[in-house]
């Protein structure tokens, strides 16, 4: 979705007035009926089952590889330098400045997103977030994720937010982030939790059943991978390529093997038909 047209100003401006109901109406009434959003992940024997009871990984923030996702900025006008005489007026400054972003970490340690693409077929993605394209990736009503979970999209910019002290408005800060990003063209479903504050993540139930999942390219090396991980745990162990199959049989999920082209940077989709 061209995020240069008007609507994404207008929800842009919604997001800023933290005002959740009508950034969805803005978004719903742009998007195509049958758009997909899709979620990239390791394939593991317990992404399969999670999709199978229903249910989302939601990741703290806190432990994304971007320092700068989700942070909270608050600057209490530290100078660069400080003369002999300042030396008291440094050491109140440092202070406060270290007890704000102690502050903003344990706020951004409530901060759990679930992320998603608008593509399928990204080789960073498939590289970054499915295992070296050994894992697998979802496909989902891009329409239902934003009426049911307030799916929205990350907005990308060059300018940090700063917040005051007093005002931080965490949403607008989850869905923002650094211009160098774009290319993930990225969906969020973003949840504010204090029960589980420093925790990697938590399970949200009663999630989206999957459309399609697109099968890693290199998911066949997935089997000596496994030979090499005897002491781990079943759910932390790639999942057969049959039970990924049976899965998307039994479910009627649309089932693609991409390949990679002979003849340019491309990877091709292949799908594996079931008869309905």
């Amino acid at each position: 979705m061209n995020r240069e047209e008007k609507w994404f100003t207008d929800y842009i401006s919604a997001l800023t007035k933290n005002d959740i109901n009508k950034a969805k109406e803005v978004i719903l009434k742009v998007v195509p009926k049958n758009t997909m959003i899709y979620k990239y992940c390791r394939g593991l024997n317990r992404d399969i089952k999670n999709m199978q009871d229903r249910k989302q990984w939601m990741s703290n923030v806190f432990f994304f590889n971007d320092p700068y996702d989700s942070a909270i900025m608050v600057d209490c006008g530290l100078k660069s330098s400080y003369s002999k005489d300042e030396t008291n007026k440094a050491l109140e400054d440092i202070t406060r400045q270290q007890e704000r972003d102690r502050e903003a970490e344990a706020l951004r340690n409530t901060i759990f997103a679930a992320c998603f693409s608008e593509t399928n077929n990204s080789f960073p993605m498939w590289g970054y977030y499915a295992a070296e394209h050994k894992g697998i990736c979802i496909g989902y009503s891009l329409i239902e994720l934003v009426e049911k979970f307030n799916c929205f999209p990350v907005i990308y910019q060059n300018e940090l937010i700063l917040n005051s002290e007093e005002d931080k408005n965490l949403l607008l800060l989850a869905m923002t982030k650094s211009i160098e990003w774009n290319h993930e063209r990225e969906w969020r479903i973003i949840n504010i939790d204090n029960k589980f504050k420093g925790k990697p993540g938590k399970l949200i139930s009663d999630f989206a059943e999957p459309k399609e999942i697109f099968i890693g390219c290199k998911q066949n090396l997935t089997e000596a991978d496994n030979r090499n991980m005897n002491n781990c745990d079943w759910d932390t162990r790639y999942a057969d390529f049959s039970y990924i199959t049976n899965y998307a049989e039994e479910n009627y999920i649309d089932l693609y093997y991409p390949i990679i082209s002979r003849r340019e940077y491309k990877l091709i989709d292949r799908a594996i038909i079931f008869n309905k």
